[in-house]
């Protein structure tokens, strides 16, 4: 399909309210990264026992290799992939950029909104006929597998009973970035201090709860701009901003391109 120093994209798809079943699935002749971004996940690599990973993750897929990667209990994720071959792959595995062959090819992301934001720029220029910004798209693909490399470690063990609440409203905030969030009643509702839970909300997503609630309505602006005609004051109300001016601020702060701009170089 798309082709450029060595890399071609083969396929790539996003699916927030996933229930795709993949049982046994190959991958003949192309790698992938199949990213779950929120939600439960199921996951086994070549026959082996069953593992539960809760929030983000991501499996890198290879030839002659089988998988299981399925929702926990039909509970629906979030799931976003992205697929391809060539000889840079093997650089790529070659320089343990990419290591679709470890015996447990699976990995926690602790900063999930910037690496969902650059899975979407590399999926929006897909969308382009071939030969659309091919440099682009290598380019975010070696960044998306650089931010893989350089998470931080898993931080120091939260309270299960405070993990699982921040994990789920994690998701609630993804999948409504645009509502009203009071985080200081959020603290309340687990019984902790503000202070701690700001401290265990950036452990858990490496970000202050009030810049990942931008991070979330940002992503969702991004989504708007390249796929629907609505003009940049409605998008900015869609996604969470009641002010335009200040929408089209923080847009460029945050993405290096006014939101007006982004629209131009992504959207087909």
């Amino acid at each position: 399909m798309l082709s450029l120093d060595g890399i071609e994209f083969t396929t790539f798809g996003d699916f927030p309210g996933s229930h795709l079943v993949n049982r046994g699935k190959t991958f003949d002749g192309y790698y992938g990264i199949q990213y779950n971004h929120s939600g439960k996940m199921v996951f086994s690599v070549d026959g082996g026992p069953e593992e539960l990973f809760d929030g983000p993750c991501l499996i890198f897929t290879a030839p002659n290799r089988s998988y299981n990667y399925n929702n926990y209990k039909n509970e629906p994720r979030h799931h976003c992939y992205l697929c391809f071959r060539g000889p840079r792959v093997e650089l790529f595995i070659q320089e343990g950029l990419f290591a679709p062959y470890a015996e447990r090819p699976v990995h926690r992301i602790i900063k999930p909104e910037p690496f969902y934001k650059t899975m979407l720029e590399i999926q929006a220029l897909l969308l382009h006929p071939p030969g659309y910004r091919d440099k682009r798209k290598v380019l975010l693909l070696e960044d998306l597998l650089l931010q893989i490399q350089e998470q931080e470690p898993l931080p120091e063990k939260i309270n299960i009973y405070c993990e699982q609440m921040l994990q789920k409203l994690r998701e609630e905030i993804v999948a409504a970035p645009q509502d009203e969030w009071n985080f200081e009643e959020e603290a309340g509702r687990m019984s902790v201090s503000y202070s701690h839970f700001r401290r265990i909300f950036r452990m858990l997503t490496g970000y202050a709860p009030t810049q990942f609630l931008i991070e979330c309505r940002l992503n969702h602006a991004m989504k708007l701009l390249t796929n629907t005609a609505l003009s940049i004051r409605e998008i900015a109300h869609e996604s969470g901003f009641e002010d335009e001016y200040y929408f089209s601020r923080i847009f460029r702060k945050h993405r290096q391109l006014t939101p007006s701009a982004y629209r131009k170089e992504f959207r087909i």
